[in-house]
């Protein structure tokens, strides 16, 4: 789990207060200013394809859009640098984003095909 329970509960309030935007800012530094910007910019993605109901993640960065396996992956550089080689975080904005966006009900729910998601997973594979 990427976050406490006591971090979900608090992301969970309608209105954050200082004091809990403070805690988040001290906790997850820049990465949590970045998270929040793109939960608030709608950057988060809830992919839902058929006919095999597959769901997948996406959060829009600067250059591209990233594939997000929730608490587990993502297909950006910093994952691979700070999270797997370097070993000095448990996440990267992204996946930050896609779990505040999810407890707080602020992504965008987009409806496709499996033929479409086909054609995602080759845009969303290639390296920046």
């Amino acid at each position: 789990m990427l976050l406490s329970l006591k971090e979900i509960r608090t992301l969970s309030k309608e209105v954050l207060e200082q004091s809990d935007i403070e805690y988040f800012q001290d906790k997850y530094g820049k990465r949590f200013v970045r998270a929040m910007r793109a939960v608030e910019e709608g950057k988060v993605r809830k992919y839902h394809f058929s006919p095999s109901r597959v769901i997948r993640w996406t959060v829009v960065g600067r250059s591209k859009e990233y594939l997000v396996i929730p608490e587990v992956f993502c297909s950006c550089r910093d994952f691979y640098q700070s999270v797997v080689i370097q070993r000095n975080s448990k996440m990267c904005y992204h996946l930050l984003a896609q779990k505040i966006g999810e407890i707080r009900g602020q992504f965008t729910v987009l409806n496709m095909t499996d033929a479409d998601r086909r054609r995602l997973y080759h845009v969303w594979r290639k390296v920046s």
